[in-house]
């Protein structure tokens, strides 16, 4: 290569490493390949989602009331999340619509359609309902009426939800950053910077606020604890290591909500597995190499629940890892989330069924069809109904009962 074409060359590669530093676009990021596989679309061929089999069904679902509220969020990985508060169910939608709808009956009670590129939330606290923006907007509106109460910049695009606690607004960002905003109006009281990687998974962990400390996930495979106070940094460790050749068997991206219970805090990474890291040294007590996941874990008091990358359901031991059940019947058919319901799991695909997972064994105990299109958002559950939105606005509120058992 001639002096002149290398130099042409590294003036190239310095210009692009400008845009790709300057830019808060969600459609110019580099992992173009890993969002076809996170989205909704069809599965590659190669995985084909598993035909579904015949149940024995334990309990009913039996729908209360449909309403086709807002137009959802497409194919597209937004972490868009309905929320529930004071009997008003809470939605918003890619275009930038954000309603309040009635939980009991769907009536409309306001709608707000802010015009703004809407991509983390809902959260609700302080008397507002926050989300965050792909121009790295986070708007606050009055949970009454839906009026703009606050907008504040934070350092790049919002891809996950805001997290209220203590009336600070805790934020993460694309880039790293978190951000900690008084709910009330807005205000910066402190952030926290850090690099991520080139390559990662397109969206970011929620940060998750328990007893004072603030959780983050990162891209690199780090776990990180800062004070909510003031955002001081109480440990950080390493939940998994890249390893392999290639980029995509090298990403260990902390995507999923760190879960935090009183002894433990558990990380799942997209290609380490799922760890136990002690809440109070950060040093990992156990880890599953087997359960690699991006997406939202739950727990109750004994076991944690995991959505792995290929849609098997796990259940394990919460103080040592052992494996109570595995259910693999709902292989590769984009699964979204789990959501406990008493004794019992839900989760919803890309078909628009609603499954029933007994949390006990790991059977599959119910199931309904309530739309023709994805579900890729976690039921939510309030006040004795299930709400379930598909990714074209369609929300479906359903009752679930227990079937009574015949003798035969």
């Amino acid at each position: 290569m001639s002096r002149l074409s290398l130099v042409i060359l590294l003036l190239f590669l310095a210009g692009c490493a400008g845009i790709v530093e300057k830019t808060k676009s969600a459609g110019k990021s580099l992992e173009s390949g890993i969002i076809d596989m996170m989205s909704t679309s069809e599965e590659d061929e190669s995985a084909p989602p598993r035909e579904l089999a015949e149940i024995v069904e334990e309990v009913s679902l039996t729908p209360v009331w449909q309403q086709k509220a807002s137009e959802g969020k497409g194919s597209k990985y937004l972490k868009l999340e309905m929320v529930v508060s004071d009997g008003k169910l809470f939605v918003a939608d890619l275009k930038g619509k954000v309603l309040a709808i009635d939980q009991m009956t769907g009536e409309l009670i306001w709608e707000v359609k802010t015009e703004l590129p809407i991509s983390g939330g809902l959260e609700v606290g302080y008397e507002h309902v926050f989300f965050g923006t792909t121009d790295a907007d986070v708007v606050a509106l009055k949970l009454n009426d839906g009026d703009t109460a606050w907008t504040s910049q934070v350092s790049s695009e919002v891809l996950s939800t805001p997290r209220f606690s203590d009336g600070l607004l805790v934020v993460r960002s694309v880039d790293g950053a978190v951000n900690t905003l008084d709910a009330a109006n807005g205000e910066e009281r402190w952030s926290y910077i850090r690099d991520v990687p080139a390559l990662s998974l397109r969206g970011t962990s929620s940060p998750v606020v328990k007893s004072g400390g603030v959780i983050c996930g990162y891209a690199n495979g780090k776990l990180v604890v800062l004070r909510l106070k003031d955002g001081l940094q109480i440990w950080e460790t390493s939940v998994a290591v890249a390893r392999g050749r290639g980029a995509l068997s090298r990403m260990v991206d902390v995507d999923s909500d760190p879960l935090a219970g009183e002894r433990y805090i558990y990380a799942a990474t997209f290609n380490g597995g799922v760890v136990a890291v002690d809440v109070r040294s950060g040093q990992i007590v156990w880890r599953r190499s087997e359960m690699s996941s991006y997406k939202k874990m739950i727990a109750d008091w004994v076991s944690i629940y995991v959505v792995d990358v290929n849609n098997h359901l796990w259940s394990a031991d919460q103080n040592d890892g052992s494996i109570n059940w595995l259910q693999d019947s709902l292989e590769h058919r984009q699964l979204t989330p789990l959501t406990q319901a008493g004794d019992y799991l839900l989760t919803a695909d890309y078909e628009g069924y609603l499954h029933v997972i007994n949390s006990t064994d790991g059977a599959l105990v119910g199931r309904l069809r309530v739309s023709d299109v994805a579900i890729s958002t976690a039921p939510i559950i309030d006040d004795g109904l299930i709400y379930v939105q598909d990714i074209e606005g369609v929300i479906t509120a359903l009752r679930m009962d227990t079937l009574s058992v015949t003798e035969e």
